[in-house]
């Protein structure tokens, strides 16, 4: 990631003249097809985003993709396996942002260093999360929720996807900032905790409206704040957690695109110019929110300091809540 400022150096040359930037770089790339490992099972938010991104990718730059899955371990074996690859702009991982962030603060020692193993390609998408409950609970808003909560504390299951995911990171937010103790029930993902919540094992989580708004619409799950800005138009009626009265108690994330550090900045240059293309086509960016995804090209810079902003944020939450793996 240290390395966007030298990414970001080339990006008007490797535009203007991709076949100059091509023989620059001293290899021929695309050499063989393109890994984009995703560190989460298949059929994740960051999985399906992969696939649809690859195929854009592939005509863009006229060359085979790869998504291949590796998930576990809070996605550091997938992440390790990129960080283990060789540095020729043949391997990328597709990444929850905040797992950069959080997995160096409660892994440790981590079998590969985020911040000299990887350099940033490109923010792909903007992922708004929202307080989700069972439409069992009887509260109809943020604030009658937490008062719920408060009146039975450690009995309210809380469902996440493990120590250290952004599903408990939201949890302890929440109870750090409402003073409510909640039961924590952590499953492997989202895709299993949203029928946990249908089934009446937990009561409560944070996700991406994708997966809810089937059961939403179905009146089984009532979505209750958003962390995010601003409302969202895929979800207008839900306020944000800021208007719920509650600024800062839930966390967002975003899906990136990230390299080997010492690949060449003239093949990644060529890598974001092809992403930004795909990500401006109108029938992704149409498909994207209305899913509640906001999709588009960030500079490796910006995605950094965006990395660095989660890292503090998260950092101060890990240690006043003595959050640890077991």
């Amino acid at each position: 990631m240290r390395q966007a400022c030298a990414v970001s150096a080339v990006w008007l040359s490797a535009c203007m003249a991709p076949g100059m930037a091509h023989a620059q770089a001293g290899v021929e790339w695309p050499a063989r097809p393109i890994r984009i490992v995703v560190p989460y099972p298949p059929g994740t938010g960051p999985d399906v985003m992969a696939r649809l991104v690859s195929e854009g990718l592939a005509r863009e730059l006229k060359a085979p993709f790869v998504v291949e899955n590796k998930p576990g371990a809070n996605a550091i074996i997938g992440t390790g396996e990129v960080a283990k690859a060789p540095a020729d702009g043949h391997t990328f991982l597709l990444v929850d942002r905040l797992t950069l962030s959080v997995n160096p603060l409660l892994y440790k020692p981590l079998p590969f260093d985020p911040g000299k193993d990887f350099v940033s390609v490109s923010n792909i998408a903007d992922v708004d999360l929202y307080l989700v409950v069972s439409a069992r609970v009887p509260a109809a808003d943020f604030r009658s929720f937490i008062d719920y909560a408060k009146a039975r504390p450690g009995q309210v299951p809380f469902g996440t996807g493990g120590v250290g995911s952004v599903m408990h990171l939201n949890m302890e937010l929440l109870q750090a900032g409402t003073g409510v103790q909640f039961l924590h029930v952590p499953y492997k993902a989202l895709a299993e905790v949203i029928p946990a919540l249908l089934g009446g094992q937990v009561d409560a989580t944070s996700g991406g409206v994708e997966a809810l708004l089937p059961h939403v619409r179905k009146g089984s799950l009532k979505l209750l704040a958003v962390g995010a800005d601003k409302r969202t138009p895929v979800a207008p009626d839900v306020p944000t957690v800021a208007e719920a009265g509650a600024p800062g108690m839930l966390l967002s994330t975003s899906y990136s695109l990230h390299a080997r550090a010492g690949t060449p900045p003239q093949v990644l240059a060529r890598m974001h110019a092809a992403l930004d293309k795909v990500l401006s086509a109108p029938a992704l960016r149409t498909w994207a929110s209305e899913r509640g995804l906001r999709v588009g090209a960030s500079r490796p810079e910006e995605l950094d300091a965006r990395i660095a902003a989660d890292a503090e944020r998260i950092g101060r939450l890990v240690r006043e809540r003595h959050i640890q793996v077991q």
